[in-house]
């Protein structure tokens, strides 16, 4: 049975993945009494950034080879190699729905060391990514100390004994410093240990955690967290804070151990940054943040009535988002599709603005309407029943690249669907690479009527099906001269 392979790129980038590590401690089952130091490496990887394979049933899946070394002045101290395999999908769309996360636990002595992670993408291996970072690991001297503090992305209920699998939990750990405006709760967890050693006179002792603006200083607003400890040689530290209310900013995530003299006998800070474009916090907190918060940016707010803006509707400017499509990379891509999945009109109208005046500092009602004139020619070209012109995949290259320096279309040739190549004598990628001989090939399935679908291009960051010819021919070759105007033009591109 023949198998069928389908390329889908959809960045032409290198792999785009965040790494990073955490340190634990476990009983030394060789020095009694002793802890040994264990390193959690986790990774994450924009799945945009990465080719994927459909087989014959039709699942769409991407493989990552995966290489993981711990070095230290003598050599490879820990080293592991494996494929790690994405979550088979029906469509891209629910591909790009998935979270591509990874972590791996390595126990190591202490010491200097540097930690190399090297991901391949097995569809395309040139396509690569190489993170490298030091590391240096020392026990305590004294006779308490935490772990490093890890923020977590996703906390699951669930039992399965995966890589993941902590604290009676699935714990996915954030593998950037950032917390975006979607995220609304801070996870958290940490390991205390050695509480049991601790002098009596110390008790009762006390359990602080706190988001600050610097690390181990005096907690930002009402985030803070305390407990009692009973003496303990291994302790969990876990909890949540509501951050719905947390102004965006740069701050610390503290954990600390008080005595009965409050005088703190160990903590340990994790640095992170927040992005929160709707903080839901009522007047009066509002001024009593503003007052004790040195570090708030006064922003000038734009009065978006004097706009060219203005005179649309909240519907219109959804649409004027979906316009900006085809020009937006990975990360404006996925800001639009939020706002037009959950729609916020002031914000909505910002990005808009914002995107004209990057393009024209002086006049962005210009930029705007020079692009609205585009977007009006191409709905005249490619508008099909019931959509825009700019939402055609037609439409959407023509906005993206220009005019094409060529049009082939065949509506008659023998056992093929209808189709129509787009060639381009020079093109500028999104990666802003220019290059020659870009060539699209659209086809029209029996259930289109009118519009035609984009089933291969030879550009990187769209479509690369090297099974094309699968498709176009649904019923296979009637004839394969090798003359017909698709294979002039595409071949083997």
């Amino acid at each position: 049975m023949c198998f069928l392979v389908l390329l889908v790129s959809l960045q032409a980038m290198a792999i785009n993945a965040v790494v990073s590590h955490s340190v634990f401690y476990l009983d030394d089952p060789a020095k009694d009494g002793l802890k040994m130091p264990g390193v959690e490496i986790y990774w994450q990887i924009n799945p945009r950034t990465l080719k994927y394979t459909t087989g014959e049933d039709k699942m769409i899946s991407g493989r990552i080879k995966t290489d993981i070394f711990m070095l230290n002045e003598a050599g490879i101290v820990k080293e592991d190699h494996f494929i790690l395999k994405t979550v088979p999908s029906a469509s891209v769309e629910e591909l790009m729905t998935h979270s591509i996360i990874d972590l791996r636990r390595y126990f190591i002595g202490n010491g200097h060391f540097t930690i190399k992670v090297k991901l391949t993408d097995m569809a395309d291996t040139m396509n690569k990514f190489s993170f490298s970072d030091s590391l240096n690991i020392t026990l305590p001297a004294g006779v308490a100390w935490f772990s490093d503090v890890q923020i977590l992305d996703t906390i699951l209920l669930n039992n399965a004994h995966t890589h993941f699998f902590k604290n009676e939990r699935q714990q996915l750990p954030l593998c950037s410093d950032f917390i975006d405006d979607h995220k609304k709760v801070l996870h958290y967890y940490a390991e205390l240990y050695g509480s049991n050693k601790i002098a009596k006179e110390e008790y009762p002792l006390i359990q602080k955690v706190t988001i600050a603006k610097k690390p181990n200083d005096a907690h930002y607003s009402n985030f803070i967290k305390t407990d009692t400890l009973k003496p303990a040689d291994a302790s969990i530290v876990s909890g949540s804070f509501k951050i719905n209310t947390l102004p965006s900013g740069n701050y610390y995530l503290n954990v600390s151990l008080e005595g009965a003299d409050h005088k703190v006998i160990t903590s340990h800070s994790v640095f992170f940054q927040r992005l929160n474009l709707h903080p839901d916090e009522d007047d009066a907190a509002k001024a009593t943040a503003a007052k004790s918060d040195t570090g708030m940016e006064k922003v000038k707010v734009l009065d978006l009535d004097k706009t060219f803006l203005a005179k649309y509707t909240t519907a219109e400017i959804k649409a004027i988002l979906k316009m900006l499509l085809p020009l937006s990379d990975a990360m404006g891509t996925q800001t639009i599709n939020g706002f037009i999945k959950k729609p916020d009109d002031l914000y909505m109208r910002y990005y808009v603005y914002n995107y004209f005046l990057s393009i024209n500092k002086k006049d962005p009602a210009r930029a705007w309407k020079e692009y609205s004139e585009k977007v009006i020619d191409v709905n005249k070209k490619f508008k099909g029943r019931g959509i825009k012109g700019y939402e055609t995949e037609r439409g959407f290259i023509y906005l993206r690249y220009g005019a094409p320096t060529e049009v082939i279309t065949v509506e008659n040739e023998a056992g093929a669907l209808p189709y129509e190549i787009w060639q381009y004598n020079t093109l500028a990628q999104m990666n802003h690479k220019d290059i020659a001989n870009a060539v699209f090939l659209f086809f029209r399935s029996g259930e289109m009527v009118t519009d035609y679908k984009l089933l291969h291009s030879n550009v990187e960051g769209e479509v690369q099906n090297i099974g094309w010819r699968s498709f176009l021919y649904p019923n296979g070759r009637l004839q394969d001269n090798g003359n017909s105007r698709v294979d002039q033009y595409i071949g083997e591109k």
